[in-house]
């Protein structure tokens, strides 16, 4: 069925808008966008995780977040797209969908020996060039990053798709203060004498959640064209692009899924090394922290301009942390305000650590306000009476005399080094010639 789509949300509010209102290519760029909230996410949340628990709490955090929540939603991605094998191509195909090396901000590429060996290496490595940037190459943090945080999330992401699979640097950061070329290489194989990696407790507690397992249908396609599958061979050139329209739709589901996955690990993490009463200060912070830079990137990506009332419910209506169908999240503008609603759905009967519980703990203090504001700073939020179906309800406005809204103080931070600016628009078609980005 071919429908009238667009590539953007550009043009006027529509309270019946859906991810299948937009082409394949506004899919494809929007899969992207959800994918860099991992970045965002941790930009935000790892200083409160260093300000109690210094350097060691961040690996901490590293290894609960990732190790919670990477071995989870790579077999749902994998799964999702056809892939029932173990052999390297099909944890290359897991990278390949992993929110934590979104496309193009890490650029990664594979050399294929056999079922059993392989090699992959970043043409560009976002993370590693926002670290060296940040803090002029220091050697001992890119360590912290590229060695003490990576070490055991590899073989944990890995391990979802074959338990003997292990990978091994053929070279990775620190690198020179200036350099041309890859930022690392990795040899990928799988030993069939290696032991299973140890879980993170994470793990065992995430796997209860009705997050882990709720699932996303692939419906009907809207456009011609593309593979409704990866069951296929690895693709070198790879191209979200590149997949049917039902497969974009799921997956983008499946992004917020999965960055919402990694999230609550975090929190998890968090709850259980630091306190509660830690969690409880730091979750409000996080969500004001990447609200800005999250907002001026779909806002670059669907064409949303402007700062009234219809723009910010766009946005509402866009926002990857409300997890399409596992979350009943709804925005409708009546007489210049916006009326979000909340329906009975799977989240609210799943433990509340999670950027979404801030709607049911502190309803005058949803989380989603930040996003409006970081539309127009004067936005005001109130709680609502829920409408026939609903179970929770606010109004947002814009009070023209009221106080702009100061950016939390992380905001600047967290935006650091074109995360906000850096071009997701899609490759070309056929592979080009990839030029090495020097270092900065």
């Amino acid at each position: 069925m071919t429908t009238s789509l667009s590539d953007d949300y550009a043009g006027p509010f529509d309270a019946g808008w859906s991810l299948e209102r937009l082409s394949r290519a506004g899919l494809a760029r929007l899969c992207r966008e959800y994918q860099m909230l991992s970045m965002f996410h941790d930009r935000a949340f790892m200083p409160h995780v260093a300000s109690v628990g210094g350097t060691e709490g961040t690996v901490t955090m590293a290894d609960g977040e990732w190790m919670g929540s990477s071995p989870i939603y790579t077999r749902r991605n994998l799964d999702n797209v056809g892939v029932t094998d173990q052999t390297v191509s099909a944890i290359a195909k897991g990278i390949q969908f992993d929110i934590g090396g979104p496309d193009h901000y890490l650029d990664f590429r594979f050399e294929v020996v056999s079922d059993t060996e392989a090699f992959f290496w970043t043409e560009f490595c976002g993370p590693h060039d926002h670290l060296r940037r940040m803090t002029d190459n220091d050697n001992d943090t890119v360590q912290l990053m590229c060695h003490d945080m990576e070490d055991r999330t590899f073989d944990a992401t890995f391990s979802a798709t074959n338990p003997k699979a292990r990978c091994e640097p053929v070279f990775r950061p620190p690198r020179p203060d200036e350099f041309t070329g890859h930022h690392c290489r990795w040899r990928l194989f799988i030993d069939d004498e290696a032991s299973t990696p140890p879980p993170n407790p994470s793990l065992a507690f995430m796997q209860t959640t009705a997050a882990a397992s709720f699932p996303f249908g692939l419906g009907e396609s809207r456009e011609p064209g593309g593979l409704d599958d990866y069951s296929g061979p690895l693709l070198a050139w790879f191209r979200l692009e590149d997949f049917s329209h039902a497969f974009l739709v799921r997956q983008a589901k499946e992004y917020a899924m999965d960055v919402h996955l990694l999230m609550r690990a975090s929190y998890w993490t968090a709850a259980e090394n630091w306190g509660a009463d830690f969690l409880a200060d730091a979750a409000p912070q996080h969500r004001a922290a990447f609200a800005p830079g999250l907002v001026a990137r779909l806002r670059d990506a669907m064409g949303i301009e402007g700062d009234d009332i219809e723009a910010m419910a766009k946005i509402l209506q866009l926002d990857p942390v409300h997890v399409p169908e596992y979350s009943a999240f709804s925005v409708a503008v009546e007489d210049d305000e916006i009326l979000v609603s909340l329906a009975d759905c799977a989240v609210l009967h799943d433990d509340p650590r999670s950027p979404l519980g801030l709607a049911t703990q502190t309803p005058s203090a949803p989380g989603f306000e930040h996003m409006a504001q970081a539309v127009n700073p004067r936005a005001q939020i109130s709680v609502d009476t829920p409408p026939d179906g609903a179970i929770a309800a606010w109004r947002i406005w814009i009070d023209p005399a009221a106080e702009p809204v100061e950016p939390h103080p992380f905001v600047d931070m967290v935006n650091l080094n074109d995360i906000t600016t850096f071009d997701l628009s899609a490759r070309p078609a056929t592979p080009v010639e990839i030029t090495p980005r020097a270092a900065h």
